[in-house]
């Protein structure tokens, strides 16, 4: 339920609410027919209007079942390490050349 009765949410536009709500929790009994019913899903979310807001929902909430915003509980698993891991920093790398006990001197020619 919306916070505001006449407010509009993103759901209101989601083009799944007209579809099979099982769709969206496939629960196929060998890879392959699972793989149908989520393609099946994602399919419908590949035309959806507010897909992004849909999976923006899901990963703020946790969601751990089902299709939402065309990714898989376990795509959604993934997004969620890769979005809390620390950024990696490459640190400088300083090329000595010759012994670096001794200062280096410009000749003049």
């Amino acid at each position: 339920m919306h916070s505001d009765e006449n407010e509009e949410h993103w759901t209101d536009h989601a083009i799944c609410r007209g579809a099979d709500p099982d769709l969206f929790f496939p629960i196929g009994y060998s890879a392959l027919v699972l793989r149908e019913q989520e393609d099946a899903a994602k399919a419908i979310c590949s035309n959806c209007p507010v897909a992004a807001e849909c999976l923006a929902w899901a990963l703020r909430v946790g969601e751990p079942d089902g299709i939402w915003g065309g990714t898989t509980p376990e795509e959604r698993r993934y997004l969620r390490r890769t979005a809390d891991a620390p950024e990696r920093r490459r640190l400088p790398v300083i090329v000595v050349r010759g012994d670096a006990s001794e200062p280096e001197h410009a000749s003049a020619a």
